[in-house]
């Protein structure tokens, strides 16, 4: 499978910290970051590299010509991110996954390819995105529920009650067949795969997103790239895990209405399955709706007292938790504080996305077990939902 490789950025916002090197060429504990991305990928199954190259080619092609499945198209004067694209265009196989030099995203990018061959026939764009709580910086990209860009919608104009959504992580699967028309068009031309010709990929209903999970760091950011000096190492060496993703009120517990406090009712048929899924290895995460606290039954406090009380009878059947992610957020709140619209409330997959950068999960073999198929299904294409019958 081939991957392609915008570098040819300058790296203006690093210059101050990185000199005399390409962007993507910036050390990250001593090692170059492409040197990442390239065995992050290569470990992931793609043998087949072209870099794209631009302001001091030398450095990457050097370092880079060790490698025999590294090539490089060098653009003799700045085409900008499409513009570069186009000009690899003969070498491109029919379908390649294109990724920025300078972000890393520690996802699982086969799900890309399983959803394309899956649901996806005609030639299409399938872009990542990463859940954010923090859209400020990058703006937020809107999907349907069939996965259908809508559009990208600028930092600061989001609507007034959303907190959370997506962003471009930066990496796309591309048919190249969908080139052809704005090969013809804009061959040899300064043009912005962002701003020109993701607009065109929309208006062409030829542009599709699908959310992944995993640590994502930009470190053309210098306070990012300092991060970037530990995180990234770090991420590169963990082993990701299957997890058990598991509902609280009415799976783990019974649910009589808005359960908060320290008294439960646990729910013994559950316990086995927990064991189960513990025994094969997976990690166990609770997923929790909280809209009581939105609404006005129970405050916080109550509420953590609910799932501490559940985490601590689980602990005495020998079943220990790795994490909690809840949401208490709700468009119908009686109390204004809460009342947004969040990507975190299920069946929206934000805590599935939010934990999957607090512990190292493999999303292809987990799974999510609920007893509400409205709100435990969760949207993502690639995630088991089980429904436990009552």
């Amino acid at each position: 499978m081939q991957a392609v490789i915008l570098a040819g950025g300058f790296g203006t916002r690093l210059s101050h910290v990185v000199k005399d090197v390409p962007k993507p060429m910036a050390p990250i504990a001593d090692v170059p970051f492409l040197d990442y991305l390239y065995h992050q990928l290569s470990d992931q199954g793609f043998d087949d590299f072209i870099m794209l190259t631009g302001y001091k080619a030398e450095v990457i092609e050097n370092y880079f010509s060790r490698f025999n499945n590294v090539r490089f198209i060098h653009e003799d004067h700045p085409l900008g991110t499409g513009g570069a694209l186009l000009n690899a265009y003969e070498h491109l196989d029919h379908q390649f996954l294109l990724l920025n030099g300078d972000t890393f995203f520690d996802a699982d990018f086969s799900l890309l390819l399983k959803y394309k061959k899956e649901q996806i026939k005609a030639p299409t764009i399938l872009m990542a995105l990463r859940y954010s709580e923090d859209l400020s910086r990058y703006g937020f990209v809107s999907i349907d529920r069939e996965y259908n860009v809508q559009a990208f919608i600028e930092k600061g104009q989001l609507p007034e009650n959303q907190i959370d959504g997506y962003i471009n992580a930066g990496t796309y699967l591309i048919d190249k067949a969908i080139l052809t028309r704005y090969y013809d068009q804009f061959h040899d031309q300064q043009i912005s795969l962002e701003t020109e010709l993701f607009p065109q990929f929309i208006a062409d209903h030829l542009f599709k997103a699908i959310p992944l999970g995993g640590f994502f760091i930009d470190i053309g950011i210098p306070e990012d790239y300092k991060r970037a000096q530990t995180l990234i190492p770090r991420a590169i060496k963990q082993q990701k895990k299957p997890t058990l993703f598991i509902d609280k009120d009415g799976t783990l517990i019974e649910d009589h209405g808005y359960v908060h406090g320290k008294n439960i009712e646990p729910i013994a048929s559950t316990i086995q399955i927990v064991k189960d899924y513990y025994d094969k290895g997976y990690q166990l995460v609770m997923i929790t709706n909280q809209a009581g606290v939105a609404k006005g039954k129970f405050i916080e406090k109550e509420m953590h007292e609910n799932i501490e009380a559940t985490l601590n009878f689980y602990k005495s059947q020998n079943l220990c938790f790795d994490h909690v992610e809840y949401c208490t957020y709700c468009e119908e709140a009686t109390i204004e504080l809460y009342k947004k619209k969040s990507y975190a409330r299920k069946p929206e997959p934000g805590m599935i996305l939010r934990a999957c950068e607090v512990l190292p999960i493999d999303l292809s073999r987990s799974v999510m077990i609920g007893d509400n198929a409205k709100v435990d299904h969760i949207l993502l294409p690639y995630l088991r939902s089980i429904i436990i019958e009552k």
